[in-house]
């Protein structure tokens, strides 16, 4: 199993930034890794709520689908697959920081089988994927108040 943690502050409020990341439609704006990102429950977004995300990895494109674990608007919010090449849980945990926000972004995952042995290199993967998501997310935020 891997952990991969980074951090990231944005010059923008804490429900903003909350908003804009939890919110599926904009993951693909943020996450180059991702194509499409959708509700598949009723709305509003919560806990229970499922999500499915069709995603470029290595190369491959692949589906996952997601539960909505925990929904702390605008402190945290935590997902888990349900569907997917490997089991995954994606938190993000956002800090008020006055006029910025500070986003620690968390994805565990567990490779199986054959991916075992590719381990490492998936993990560095989800570590490059996740720090460039979150610098595009800081620039696309930031830019919405010029």
């Amino acid at each position: 199993m891997f952990t991969v943690t980074e951090s990231i502050t944005i010059a923008r409020p804490v429900d903003e930034v909350f908003a804009f990341l939890a919110d599926g439609r904009n993951r693909a704006k943020w996450d180059t890794s991702v194509i499409s990102e959708e509700l598949t429950s009723p709305p509003p977004l919560g806990v229970g709520s499922t999500l499915h995300t069709r995603m470029r990895v290595m190369s491959r494109e692949v589906e996952f689908d997601w539960r909505v674990t925990r929904f702390d608007s605008p402190r945290r919010m935590a997902i888990e697959s349900t569907a997917g090449m490997l089991p995954t849980s994606f938190l993000l945990e956002f800090t008020d920081a006055g006029e910025a926000t500070g986003v620690v972004a968390t994805v565990a995952g567990e490779p199986r089988g054959m991916l075992r042995l590719g381990e490492p290199m998936i993990a560095e993967s989800v570590r490059a994927t996740l720090a460039t998501g979150l610098a595009r997310a800081k620039r696309l935020l930031e830019e919405r108040q010029r």
